[in-house]
């Protein structure tokens, strides 16, 4: 774990502040830090959003990539960020094509209902956010942080790369 550095994630909705809040906390398998829910491809950052953060942080974007039209709006914001004094670095995490195909991606399963036992894909995006004990499931399927955010995007958000390298913790158990 990386001493005196703070990092805030910006994810996209409440699945992905789900999963990152029991992969840093009870997986101990990202860097610690605050994961807020802020859509970065569709929401521009102000500099109001920025004043509580602490100087020296480390940002780090969690964003889907299977809806092209956004980029724009992505680039705003990391030219943005890059423009406040008291970011130290930022950190760009695509998802592909979205947080599901991801997850069945670092789970041994072939369908995404099977991480929370759901019929439909409906059932599983509320079932994620209510699972108190999503840790556990992960382990059952076989989670494996290096194959999670692995991949680079084939599309134009492949400008922007992959640095989920840098938030990765490997357990040496």
């Amino acid at each position: 774990m990386k001493k005196n550095v703070n990092y805030h994630y910006y994810v996209e909705g409440e699945n992905e502040k789900s999963l990152l809040d029991v992969l840093k906390s009870e997986l101990k398998c990202i860097e610690s830090g605050k994961v807020e829910k802020f859509n970065v491809i569709q929401n521009r950052f102000t500099v109001a959003r920025m004043r509580p953060l602490k100087n020296g942080v480390v940002i780090v974007l969690v964003y889907d990539t299977d809806v092209e039209t956004n980029t724009e709006i992505l680039k705003y914001n990391i030219d943005f960020l890059k423009k406040q004094s008291g970011i130290k670095e930022i950190v760009c995490i695509p998802q592909i094509k979205n947080l599901e195909d991801e997850l069945k991606r670092s789970c041994k399963i072939k369908y995404i209902g099977e991480l929370t036992n759901s019929k439909t894909t409906t059932d599983y995006k509320r079932d994620l956010i209510s699972c108190t004990n999503l840790g556990v499931r992960l382990k059952k399927c076989d989670f494996d942080i290096s194959k999670m955010w692995k991949q680079l995007p084939i599309n134009s958000f492949q400008q922007f790369g992959n640095d989920a390298e840098k938030i990765k913790i490997y357990n040496k158990n």
